[in-house]
């Protein structure tokens, strides 16, 4: 008897372990890494993913000689429509990128080296089955600041100063009382037909640009690294310097100029023991909710690199929801917690309904400009004609209101990145060998 008890108890003991799996959902074997996003709220920035299913990840920093990382990794996860790279906020993060391997996927913030931060997570349960982790960072104020170390060619900016501080007393000695310079004396004839014909055609010219060199650095330095055979032009804020700041892109700058964008601003920006990097906004009255942004950055080290950022974006778009949705972006924590219980709620409730109508207004905006969105790639990047086709193709597809947006790599050289995140823009890098 007990040995059919034993047998009896046995096989029940088979059989519940065999229908077991079948009442546990097929999506809590593999944890699936859905979607993810990055943005920056009220002095915060946060890293936004959504997952199949509630899991912790492990999280860690990883810092090296002028690099600092911090990684979030989902062992044994799967990669849904994930991007391979992110643009950074601008603050902390420089870049976010992607890698989905056998072991897992791996998420990899590139960080701000000089700027110590701290960083807070939280998991809660998003829409249907799935769960939305977020990752938050903020600036530590408290932790002393890392300074750039001095770049190596540091030296370099004296030398042309040098070399031009001759010539100002040349002007200075242009003599505006010449004319009873050669009535005075005939020992003064000799020198002053040479010095008269040399200096009378720049002479209203020179002062101006003589003035500033004791204290600006940036006019010797921005004319070293342009082209040999184009003349040497000071920072002026015209096309004639971007031809030259931006080699690789003259096909792109002649195709603004000829549709009629204009420089309606240029500004350089001071790094001390460093070349002077210069930013330049370009606006059309055709495309009034278009504006385009151009940023030339210096090489670091004697042999690297200038690096040059054409962005085509549609920031100007105004209108109820984007003016509202500017202002949400300026709230601090304490007030989001005055009105908003959790951070999240403002997220949902606030956030993501005009981000949703914003992607909406952008993509109907690129739909009806579509031929200077397809010349503008065409530009930019001449040998890969499909690049102009696949933007169009992503633009037009639907807009999810589950998700902040994403991001396309269009092409790899030049780098060229589709954002659908809030305020379309098509980002171009070009990286500048002299």
């Amino acid at each position: 008897m007990w040995r059919k008890v034993t047998r009896a108890l046995l096989m029940l003991g088979i059989g519940l372990a065999l229908l077991a799996p079948s009442e546990t959902p097929a999506y809590s074997g593999v944890v699936q890494v859905r979607k993810m996003g990055l943005s920056r709220i009220g002095g915060k920035t946060f890293l936004t993913i959504i997952l199949s299913q509630a899991v912790n990840p492990q999280v860690s920093r990883f810092t090296g000689p002028g690099r600092a990382q911090l990684i979030v990794e989902f062992p044994k996860a799967k990669a849904g429509k994930l991007p391979t790279r992110l643009a950074g906020d601008g603050v902390l993060v420089k870049n976010v990128r992607t890698e989905a391997t056998r072991d897992g996927v791996k998420i990899i913030l590139e960080m701000v080296p000089e700027q110590p931060y701290k960083f807070s997570r939280a998991i809660r349960p998003g829409s249907g089955r799935t769960a939305i982790f977020r990752l938050k960072l903020l600036a530590d104020r408290s932790a002393p600041r890392k300074e750039k170390p001095p770049p190596a060619y540091a030296p370099e900016p004296p030398a042309p100063i040098v070399s031009k501080r001759p010539e100002p007393p040349a002007p200075m000695v242009s003599k505006r009382p010449e004319p009873p310079a050669p009535s005075v004396s005939p020992r003064q004839e000799p020198p002053a037909p040479s010095v008269s014909a040399r200096q009378e055609p720049p002479a209203p010219s020179l002062p101006e640009p003589q003035e500033p060199l004791p204290e600006r650095s940036p006019e010797p330095s921005l004319e070293a690294p342009a082209a040999p055979p184009v003349t040497s032009v000071a920072p002026t804020g015209t096309f004639n310097e971007l031809y030259q700041l931006v080699p690789s892109a003259k096909g792109l700058l002649e195709f603004l100029r000829g549709e009629g964008w204009t420089i309606a601003d240029a500004k350089s920006y001071d790094r001390p023991g460093q070349r002077y990097s210069r930013a330049f906004s370009l606006t059309n009255p055709k495309y009034p909710e278009i504006a385009v942004r151009i940023a030339h950055l210096p090489p670091n080290a004697p042999q690297a690199p200038p690096i040059n950022i054409i962005d085509l974006s549609m920031e100007n778009l105004q209108g109820e929801a984007s003016n509202k949705y500017r202002e949400l972006r300026k709230w601090n924590f304490a007030k989001i917690r005055r009105k908003y219980e959790d951070i999240g709620d403002f997220f949902d409730d606030a956030l993501n309904p005009l981000r949703k109508e914003i992607r909406q207004k952008c993509q109907g905006l690129a739909l009806r400009y579509s031929h200077l969105i397809t010349n503008f790639l065409n530009k930019a990047a001449p040998r890969n004609p499909k690049v102009a086709n696949q933007a169009i193709t992503d633009i037009r597809k639907k807009v999810s209101p589950r998700f902040e947006g994403v991001q396309y790599t269009l092409s790899e050289n030049p780098l060229i990145i589709l954002n659908l995140v809030d305020f379309l823009y098509i980002r171009v890098y070009y990286v500048d060998s002299r």
